[in-house]
């Protein structure tokens, strides 16, 4: 099983291609892949005991595709 860190690095590589993508199905399939790894990396966070590890630590930014700060329930500044 990958880990949640990788899960978000793919996140992130898809959040990042869908914004630069000219198709608007592409660029929509790629924000739920995104918000899919997000979960699923949550969720191992969750099943794992605790929170993000410690790389994942300093990514808790806003997260555009969820429009939370990543890890909280809280929304995001931009909200």
């Amino acid at each position: 099983m990958p880990s949640s860190a990788y899960l978000r690095r793919q996140a992130d590589i898809c959040l990042r291609l869908s914004l630069i993508a000219s198709d608007d199905a592409v660029a929509g399939r790629l924000a739920t892949m995104a918000r899919d790894y997000i979960a699923t990396s949550e969720a191992l966070d969750r099943e794992a005991g605790g929170g993000p590890d410690s790389e994942a630590d300093a990514e808790a930014l806003p997260n555009p595709v969820l429009g939370r700060v990543r890890g909280t329930s809280e929304p995001s500044p931009e909200s």
